[in-house]
């Protein structure tokens, strides 16, 4: 199974130097995992899109929360994780007061380490076999 990451960017967040220094950490990811990496700057239509396609039935499913803003409930910047052609996780994710942001996930995976606050053991898997396909 191949993994895909899609950087979901909101078009206000666009030209943030968070989200410039997002991209290039996921684009070492990408090439140390062998994983394809997308970007996709989206505006309001899209962002419903999103929760509604996607983001709501992994919250639901795999129990973790939505970070979006208070009084718009507006995104923030959402990494989605595909297996194959179907969406895995999103980042960031939290439950109760445990919380992952994807910078925190980015950075651990150039450490080796998987933080996920689900199925954590299938990700790792995956992740340890794409980064030995890269290493063969």
């Amino acid at each position: 199974m191949s993994f895909k990451f899609t950087l979901y960017i909101p078009k206000d967040c666009k030209d943030s130097e968070g989200v410039k220094k997002t991209w290039e950490v996921l684009r070492k990811i990408g090439s140390l995992y062998n994983i394809k990496i997308n970007k996709q700057i989206i505006n309001k239509e899209k962002e419903w899109e999103l929760k509604s396609q996607i983001l709501w039935f992994l919250a639901v499913y795999k129990r973790i929360k939505i970070k979006q803003t208070r009084k718009a409930k507006s995104l923030y910047p959402q990494l989605v994780i595909f297996a194959g052609n179907k969406p895995f996780s999103f980042y960031p994710q939290s439950y109760g007061k445990d919380e992952i942001t994807i910078e925190q996930f980015l950075e651990g995976l150039l450490k080796g380490n998987v933080c996920c606050l689900h199925d954590k053991e299938e990700l790792e898997k995956h992740l340890s076999q794409s980064r030995r396909e890269t290493e063969i």
